[in-house]
């Protein structure tokens, strides 16, 4: 059987698509060139080719070359699309957020390095940030933010202006941050603020997180086979000063806690009261970890903030709660290490730089011996 269509028909379903295209090229067409994005004023805007076409990139998303294949690319992705933000403004105002890592400037990243040695940008710091990381920093404009607790919000408001003031003026804006920004350290919301209040997605460059390596820069590893098979981050201060809700203890778990020394006294009163945990579980503090003057404390949760009181520990330092504590600082010498406390300056096994020749020696005599063929 042979199926006749009308010509007309046929002439109105080849037509009615064409308008639709049409239309909905126009109106794409018409939001992408904009007053304030037209090719005009992103042209005025921008005298140098490069950052005119780095603009286009980051908001538009290819320009006009690339408009029509990036709307066939996300057709049927119409619902989930997120609004582009530039990563510059038209005057060079740019803002990188960094992760300065634990405080050892060996520890941090290549890009890292690269944008703290530039002269050319502001640097709005963390106080937390090492001395060792800041002798690093290129530019003469250095801001650092007095952070401490019950002024946090003062503190912040005061970070927001310098960060818009200096993009306003076209500067390329560093928000450094120690251990991770993202790991309890506001960088989201501080991406959020960017977005909302100067229309900029800032660049991020991460950290290495203290929670991993301040405990092994101190000699304790956060996991190890047959004695810790989880671990779990937490910070000390929660929103408005709050104190964390803490998971139940378990015997092969590490715990983490990165800004929590100020209040460690209630914490170990907490784990032991409201999570269950025992009062002889091992506990361990970094102190500047991986800088001149690292210390690591060791004891219990029984004694662990007397000792840190004694000792005078301060931030930025990282708590290991776990018996993962014991491990590499054994108590096999002497069984009432951890009862007693124990802290070790600068760094695991830089004790053994006090030692003379003799007594090295000694020391390395059952090792040599098993080593002999």
């Amino acid at each position: 059987m042979t199926r006749r269509m009308n010509t007309g028909a046929r002439s109105r379903q080849a037509f009615f698509p064409s308008v639709i295209a049409v239309a909905v090229y126009v109106s794409q067409s018409t939001a992408f060139l904009s007053p304030q994005l037209s090719t005009f004023n992103v042209n005025h805007a921008f005298s140098d080719v490069t950052r005119r076409s780095a603009y286009r990139d980051d908001f538009i998303g290819g320009g006009h070359s690339n408009h029509n294949n990036h709307n066939r690319k996300n057709n049927n992705n119409d619902g989930n699309q997120r609004r582009k933000y530039p990563k510059m403004l038209p005057n060079g105002g740019r803002i990188t957020m960094v992760g300065s890592g634990p405080g050892d400037p060996e520890l941090l990243t290549i890009s890292a390095y690269r944008i703290l040695t530039d002269p050319g940008i502001i640097c709005i710091v963390d106080r937390l940030v090492s001395q060792e990381i800041l002798n690093l920093i290129s530019t003469e404009d250095v801001r650092v933010a007095k952070k401490t607790p019950g002024c946090q919000h003062l503190a912040q408001d005061e970070i927001y202006d310098w960060m818009r003031e200096s993009v306003k003026s076209g500067r390329h804006v560093v928000r450094l941050k120690i251990g991770d920004p993202f790991v309890f350290g506001r960088g989201g919301e501080e991406v959020l603020w960017c977005r909302q209040e100067i229309g900029l997605e800032p660049e991020v460059i991460p950290g290495v997180s203290a929670a991993f390596s301040a405990p092994l820069l101190g000699g304790i590893p956060v996991t190890h086979r047959g004695v810790s098979n989880q671990v779990v981050m937490c910070t000390g201060y929660g929103k408005d000063n709050s104190s964390p809700d803490l998971i139940r203890y378990h015997a092969e778990q590490t715990v983490v806690f990165l800004m929590a020394v100020g209040r460690i006294e209630k914490l170990m009163t907490k784990l032991k009261e409201d999570a269950g945990y025992p009062s002889n579980t091992a506990v361990g503090i970094v102190e500047r970890a991986g800088c001149v003057g690292s210390r690591t404390l060791v004891g219990t949760m029984e004694n662990i903030a007397e000792l840190a009181s004694f000792h005078e520990i301060v931030a930025p330092s990282t708590i290991v709660v776990g018996e993962v504590v014991r491990v590499l600082i054994g108590d096999d010498e002497d069984p009432d290490t951890f009862n007693q406390g124990l802290l070790i300056e600068d760094g695991v096994g830089a004790e053994m730089e006090s030692l003379d020749e003799e007594q090295m020696r000694q020391f390395l005599e059952p090792f040599l011996q098993k080593l002999a063929p």
